[in-house]
């Protein structure tokens, strides 16, 4: 749609300087004030419609002065961003589904290599970083600034893990005695909607030699006392797996119990076993 508008408005500018040219001599006057008006008439229907029917955006990359970015506030959708700014960003890097950045080159700012980065959460404009527009580079550098503030996060992130893999330690090590650990693993809940949730897979053994009954029975009660404890006392753990080793059984994985969260309990979500 955009390049057709572009392309019939420059041919009706043609169309108006061909009309200019013959309205200079007598015999085609007539005829070129014929082709003015018309080509005239409509560039500015075109425009006209552009503005308050199509509405078409230009998708022109553009550059940002100090008193645009100035005029951006926090909350504004990409839609009020782009009134403000004109067309598009010299780079738009998308980092999730409802997170992204558009990064503009800036235009008379205090150094000539400017940049403006802003950030987009949910359709909303959450943080803008300059460098050069407003302030000198070594004054503030959006980069760093970002990739500090990315740091911080992920730092938060391996400190609840590592705070998880504590706890679960904790608490086998110090109720379950004819149980042991061979591998925890912690990972980030990549599906759910909050912040720093975890999905914890906790591969046990059960070292007591029982009837394969009873050692499902045992298994099945160790898995429910721990699920309990964690959803009492870590909320960050949205989802809980413990499977289940019998070595004197077999060899391979003969009981798994899966958890979710629900408010501050976690509740079975599915259990399998090979033992009975």
């Amino acid at each position: 749609m955009g390049i057709f508008i572009s392309i019939f408005a420059g041919l009706m500018i043609i169309g108006i300087c061909v009309g200019l040219i013959l309205l200079i001599f007598s015999k085609s006057r007539k005829v070129g004030k014929g082709v003015f008006i018309t080509c005239l008439l409509i560039l500015l229907s075109i425009s006209f419609l552009n503005s308050f029917v199509w509405k078409y955006e230009s998708s022109e990359i553009s550059s940002i002065t100090p008193g645009k970015y100035n005029q951006l506030k926090e909350g504004m959708t990409p839609k009020d961003v782009k009134k403000i700014v004109g067309g598009s960003a010299r780079s738009e890097e998308i980092k999730e589904d409802n997170y992204f950045i558009w990064e503009y080159e800036g235009e008379k700012g205090i150094e000539n290599d400017a940049s403006a980065d802003l950030i987009f959460e949910d359709d909303r404009l959450s943080s803008k970083f300059e460098s050069g527009l407003l302030t000198k580079h070594n004054e503030t550098d959006s980069e760093q600034v970002y990739e500090s503030e990315v740091a911080g996060e992920e730092d938060e992130l391996e400190s609840l893990k590592s705070d998880a893999e504590y706890e679960i330690e904790s608490i086998v090590e110090d109720n379950h005695t004819t149980a042991s650990i061979e591998k925890i693993e912690i990972n980030e809940d990549m599906g759910s909607s909050e912040p720093n949730k975890l999905i914890a897979l906790v591969h046990l053994t059960f070292d007591a030699k029982n009837s394969a009954q009873t050692s499902y029975n045992m298994t099945e009660m160790f898995s429910e006392d721990l699920a309990a404890k964690i959803g009492s006392d870590n909320d960050s753990i949205s989802q809980l797996s413990i499977f289940w080793k019998v070595p004197y059984k077999s060899d391979k994985s003969a009981a798994k119990f899966s958890y979710e969260r629900s408010g501050d309990n976690m509740i079975i979500k599915s259990k399998s076993t090979i033992l009975k």
